[in-house]
């Protein structure tokens, strides 16, 4: 399998709520605090991402099942 980059995506954003994951059909999302809405976290970051400092891939893919 090969391992994602959350470089740019909502994973790596300081609004996306990592610890409030929830998975369904194999697919993971996290709520974004700043639009209350839920989002993947491979998806691609919109205009007012913000990179969560000290969020690596590592710690992302561990939440993102």
């Amino acid at each position: 399998m090969a391992v994602k980059d959350y470089f740019g995506k909502c994973g790596a954003c300081k609004f996306c709520d990592l610890s409030s994951g929830s998975t369904f059909c194999y697919t993971t999302k996290f709520d974004c605090t700043r639009f209350r809405q839920s989002v993947k976290a491979d998806e691609n970051g919109c205009n007012k991402f913000e990179p969560a400092p000290g969020r690596t891939n590592e710690i992302i893919a561990k939440y993102d099942k």
